[in-house]
């Protein structure tokens, strides 16, 4: 983020100083960013002088957070000229423990600096690191972790549990976390060795704090979703409060159309309440909805029609196959032209997107596809995009620090936690 801080020459000297002698990585200047200064005459005639800081960035791109020691490792490096080679140190010793040359090393004319890439995915120690390369510095520090996406994963459960248990978890949250349970369940712990996974236990208080503060009306529809999602995976638990749980949807579900009628959040209650139930009247409403996914893609932008989509092509219930092939279809479709862009979309140094929401979007768009298909190409496209919101962009800016909707990265990071955990169950088959 830019700032315009305006400070005394002399402050300036010694913070240039006490950088010199500390700071790590070198900078550039954004030329756009420098604001020329003002000489003002003091009472002794001593030049006063006043200006902007110029905004600087760094000029080896990382993931701030850090990599999984099994998967693709790579920083972007930029710079009026490249050298040959790049160094891996150890943060904690100043060791040099990996060297190699850089890759796709070129100069953009647009831009008019040198780019390219140092790979070290061969490099799979645990610890923290830092990256150098002559001429141009180096990077901010970051993690390898043998279970670098299980860590992120288990991190962003205890924050969302911890709201389930205080009541400050939003409906939408809950509704990403019982999913992220929903589809990748092994990974969630079981802690106090009940029986029951830690999650429902939080997600049951949670809904014991929904039912006594009320429900707004703007979240009813959602709301009804989340008591029929819950329900059918509470079902194996406790078969009778599930099943009060799948009355009470049907009942905030009856409130919800009252108020809004067809829409997308409606749509995924109504997927929801059919796969639970199997009761015919919630799947004609279903087709009902036929005529507005014929000739448009448009409804997978919306989350409410991507979730209920996947709810209804899983279910065991009976359903409009046609309907079902053409959601596949469009699904199929987004995630090959997603993958396509990803290079433009995410490149660290010439990036072309709308911003942070419209990147993690598109990475839960192919994560969904990803979760029927099982695609190692969706699955280092997934990648690229959490480590480019994650920091290894043009401004090293991690937008997963600044965000606090966790749900939504939580869907990203399960499903890399679970490929992570299988690619480490199958290294220990092959070492047994």
């Amino acid at each position: 983020m830019k700032r315009d801080r305006r400070i005394p020459a002399f402050l300036c000297v010694a913070a240039l100083a006490v950088s010199a002698a500390g700071c790590g990585y070198r900078m550039e200047s954004t030329e756009s960013d420098t604001i020329p200064y003002t000489a003002v005459t003091g009472m002794e005639d001593t030049p006063v002088v006043d200006y902007a800081v110029p905004h600087m960035s760094a000029n080896i791109l990382t993931d701030l957070r850090g990599y999984s020691a099994s998967g693709v490792k790579r920083a972007a490096l930029k710079g009026q000229k490249l050298p040959e080679r790049f160094r891996l140190v150890d943060a904690r010793t100043g060791e040099t423990v990996y060297s190699g040359f850089i890759d796709r090393a070129a100069y953009n004319g647009d831009l008019k600096i040198s780019q390219g890439y140092a790979d070290f995915s061969d490099f799979t120690d645990e610890g923290r690191y830092y990256l150098v390369c002559e001429m141009i510095g180096q990077s901010y520090r970051f993690e390898i972790r043998e279970k670098y996406y299980g860590e992120l994963f288990r991190e962003n459960v205890r924050i969302l549990t911890k709201a389930c248990g205080d009541g400050t978890l939003s409906v939408a949250d809950a509704l990403g976390l019982l999913e992220s349970f929903e589809w990748y369940g092994a990974l969630f712990e079981d802690g106090d060795d009940s029986g029951l996974p830690d999650v429902l236990e939080s997600l049951k208080t949670w809904v014991g704090h929904k039912e006594s503060e009320g429900i707004e009306e703007s979240e009813t529809a959602l709301y009804a979703a989340f008591l029929a999602k819950f329900s059918y995976n509470y079902q194996n638990y406790d078969r009778q409060y599930a099943t009060d749980c799948l009355k009470r949807a049907s009942t905030v579900f009856g409130q919800a159309q009252s108020i809004v009628g067809k829409d997308s959040e409606c749509f995924f209650a109504l997927t929801e309440l059919y796969r639970a139930t199997g009761l015919k009247t919630y799947g004609d409403q279903i087709t009902d909805h036929r005529s507005y996914f014929e000739n448009n893609s448009s409804y997978l932008e919306e989350p409410g029609y991507l979730m209920g989509i996947m709810t209804y092509i899983a279910t065991r219930q009976r359903v409009d196959v046609e309907m079902c092939e053409t959601f596949m279809e469009e699904l199929m479709d987004r995630a090959e032209e997603i993958s396509g862009r990803c290079g433009e979309m995410t490149d660290p140094v010439t990036a072309r997107n709308n911003g942070s929401e419209e990147l993690l979007k598109r990475a839960i768009q192919v994560s969904c596809v990803n979760y029927v298909m099982n695609i190692y190409q969706y699955t280092i496209v997934v990648e690229e995009f959490l480590h480019y919101l994650m920091g290894e962009n043009l401004e090293s800016v991690s937008f997963y620090d600044e965000d606090s909707d966790r749900s939504e990265y939580l869907l990203l990071l399960t499903q890399l936690a679970a490929g992570e955990e299988e690619f480490l169950q199958e290294q220990k088959g092959q070492d047994g």
